[in-house]
């Protein structure tokens, strides 16, 4: 009788770990499935969505700054936003076009969004996970999103120039940054470093450099009617 009730244990125990084996194999195949769409669409996002939001500005006989930056010990000068700190008193409207920063494969994208002060900036979940969006206690745009579902969008608008870091609470490795600007005049860097900057009014303005590990750095520049000034920055990390 032991006999049988051991043999009838051990049949149970084989099929019951069969099974599982089933489960854990269409699970794997699912989450291979899934991975490979995510990173098919970060690569989608990274390129397609804007880092720059701010209205267009036209104004007669402007000018323009062209330029490039060089980082130390940081592979690409890519993601320094290139801002002008003051033009006509930075009395500008905010602008109208919502900014997006996307989340897939437990990544922010863009990881660096610049905004002109005003902006409202959609935040979508298009991972395959949850996700929590919230910037530091002791950031100058303090605002914490909650938990929320895959395909759910949240927003926060953006009234205060400065840059705010966005961390993840359910992800501890997702970063990103939204740096706040006073008036339309700023660029992003890509890989290659350039930037331009048009629709100047002439004038001496003091043009910034920012970046989230280097330090900040300051040069004044001179544009006038019709012409294109070109400037480079040298960053390097803070002391």
């Amino acid at each position: 009788m032991k006999n049988i009730c051991f043999l009838i244990l051990t049949c149970f125990v084989t099929i019951f770990l069969a099974l599982c084996q089933n489960v854990q194999g269409e699970s794997r195949a699912l989450s291979e499935d899934q991975a490979r769409t995510m990173q098919e669409n970060l690569k989608k996002a990274m390129q397609e969505l804007k880092r720059e939001i701010k209205i267009e500005v036209k104004v007669e006989n402007g000018g323009t700054i062209t330029g490039s930056v060089k980082c130390k010990r940081i592979r690409y000068p890519e993601n320094v936003v290139i801002f002008i700190e003051e033009v006509n008193g930075n009395d500008y409207p905010a602008p109208e076009e919502h900014g997006i920063i996307d989340q897939f494969n437990l990544t922010f994208v863009p990881h660096v969004l610049a905004v002109q002060k005003g902006t409202t900036i959609d935040f979508p979940n298009s991972d395959a996970v949850r996700h929590n969006v919230f910037s530091p206690p002791d950031c100058c745009k303090q605002f914490n999103l909650g938990t929320y579902d895959v395909g759910v969008v949240k927003q926060v608008t953006f009234d205060k120039s400065c840059d705010v870091p966005l961390l993840c609470n359910v992800h501890a490795e997702m970063s990103a940054f939204v740096v706040v600007l006073d008036n339309p005049y700023f660029a992003v860097t890509l890989r290659d470093g350039n930037f331009k900057i048009d629709n100047i009014p002439p004038g001496e303005y003091t043009l910034k450099a920012w970046h989230e590990k280097l330090k900040t750095v300051t040069q004044g520049v001179r544009v006038e009617t019709g012409k294109t000034t070109d400037v480079s920055f040298v960053l390097k990390k803070k002391k």
